[in-house]
């Protein structure tokens, strides 16, 4: 195939020869492949990306920890609040003295609805 024959085809125009205007060819880039390079730079990827990992991975770790702490935290707060709650409902359903000096007495809540109904019924 002559260079006619090829350029009638579209593959090679003006533009893809080279003149001696041009000066010395350039050698072909990657010609050659140093491998020393080529594996500093792989190693160098995966280094990173496996200290990327190790970072989040310890991220988590620590922030899964310190929630978890806020759990056992709030669950002793719990405890507190249950026992309160258990008192406050006991002295809700109980005879009781609030204050000796003053007389006051505490009764069960259904009692003192079942009065102040019958107080507003006889009215």
């Amino acid at each position: 195939m002559s260079s006619h024959e090829h350029s009638s085809h579209g593959h090679a125009d003006a533009w893809h020869h080279h003149s001696n205007a041009e000066g010395v060819p350039q050698h072909e880039h990657a010609a050659t492949v140093n491998t020393k390079n080529t594996f500093l730079v792989l190693f160098v990827i995966f280094g990173f990306t496996a200290v990327f990992i190790l970072v989040t991975v310890l991220y988590f770790n620590v922030t899964v920890r310190r929630v978890q702490e806020a759990r056992i935290e709030t669950i002793g707060g719990a405890e507190v609040y249950n026992t309160m709650r258990g008192q406050m409902e006991a002295d809700l359903s109980t005879f009781g003295v609030v204050d000796p000096a003053t007389k006051t007495v505490r009764i069960p809540v259904d009692r003192a609805i079942d009065r102040v109904v019958k107080r507003y019924q006889s009215r």
